[in-house]
């Protein structure tokens, strides 16, 4: 058997005329004794892609952290874990003797801005007057900036510590006192993590609630170092298994040990269940800027080179391709090929040794 495709290969070699380097000239006849065959190339739009291993993960800018803002006690908590809540809602209330400190504080500053205030109000009708001078009103203007300016720290640490605007300025006018702290939702969200508990005595800046929007979801997916190069930012990607789409945000610049790169996707809308830390398997799907889809069996390495071989009206056309990626039986490539060009599949192999014996070294 081998001494007749032997046969067949040296008779042929010695049939075929080639009237240029690039065009393997060969008859339909001569295709059907070596059992040549072709399939169409196709733009490699939308394909389904290849499975990885992904990640889901809270986007960095939608995870807050409630913090206990001063040493306390945790008189009550108001939500649980997986509770749905809105910006400004309560969550926990905070006895603190240094809630009492700081109120005292804001009222004696309140009381110093007030009585510089006047001081400079007075100071001021007295220097048109000229009875003082320059110099002294310009002291008690600046005895009435600082008084301020102390006033203005001490509403700062109040709406700090939690406190509302409305109860800072009753507390500020003498008319009202509070002996909590209510701690509140900085965003809108879902409570991921709730580690207080009623009784708990917890020190200043005490993790006590995880609050975060969930949509949308990071994915972060795990690529071969050699499929990374040929993904973009922008390109579709699916789930196994549920209806949840989303694009790629970015490739990573660099591979981990593994020799995998991070691609990291954005999920909106339809999250399907999606849940933070979740693993799951993720297909991108390239774009049609992405190139061509042919059979992998087409492509021919030369030299270190891949080609595939277009059908024309005399035989083939070696083309020189750019292997993009690989899945099963089908090869992505960029190249100047055309969409439904005709490419070898079967018989590849001596359409390769044709090409070499008529095109010298690479066919190029």
């Amino acid at each position: 058997m081998k001494f007749q495709y032997l046969a067949a290969g040296l008779c042929l070699a010695f049939a075929l005329t080639a009237h240029a380097a690039n065009n393997i000239v060969m008859s339909a006849a001569q295709l059907q004794t070596l059992g040549i065959r072709t399939a169409a190339v196709s733009v490699a739009a939308n394909t389904q892609g290849v499975p990885y291993p992904a990640t889901v993960s809270v986007p960095a800018g939608q995870m807050r952290v409630v913090a206990a803002p001063m040493m306390g006690l945790v008189s009550s908590v108001l939500v649980a874990s997986n509770d749905t809540v809105k910006a400004g809602q309560p969550l926990a209330r905070l006895a603190s003797p240094g809630l009492a400190e700081a109120q005292r504080n804001l009222v004696q500053a309140a009381v110093q801005a007030q009585l510089a205030r006047q001081n400079l109000k007075r100071d001021d009708q007295l220097l048109a007057d000229g009875i003082i001078s320059a110099a002294r009103q310009q002291a008690t203007r600046a005895a009435y900036l600082g008084a301020n300016a102390m006033l203005v720290e001490q509403r700062q640490s109040l709406r700090m510590l939690g406190v509302p605007e409305s109860l800072v300025r009753q507390m500020e006018a003498g008319h009202a006192t509070s002996a909590e702290i209510t701690l509140v939702a900085p965003i809108s969200g879902v409570v991921l993590e709730v580690t207080a508990t009623p009784g708990q005595r917890v020190d200043s800046a005490t993790a006590l609630f995880k609050v975060a929007k969930l949509d949308p979801l990071w994915l972060e997916i795990s690529v071969p170092a050699k499929d990374a190069a040929a993904i973009r930012p922008g390109e579709v990607v699916t789930l196994s298994g549920r209806n949840a789409r989303g694009s790629v945000l970015s490739v990573a610049r660099a591979a981990s040990t593994s020799q995998t790169v991070s691609v990291r996707v954005e999920v909106r809308g339809d999250l399907n269940g999606l849940m933070a830390g979740q693993a799951v398997e993720a297909r991108i799907a390239q774009s049609a800027a992405s190139g061509w889809q042919v059979p992998a069996a087409a492509v021919a390495m030369q030299q270190g080179k891949s080609y595939v071989f277009v059908r024309s009206a005399q035989g083939f056309t070696p083309v020189a391709v750019r292997v993009l990626g690989q899945s099963g039986d089908t090869a992505r490539v960029e190249g100047a090929l055309k969409n439904g060009a005709q490419v070898a599949v079967q018989g590849v192999a001596q359409v390769k040794a044709v090409w070499m014996g008529i095109g010298g070294e690479g066919g190029e």
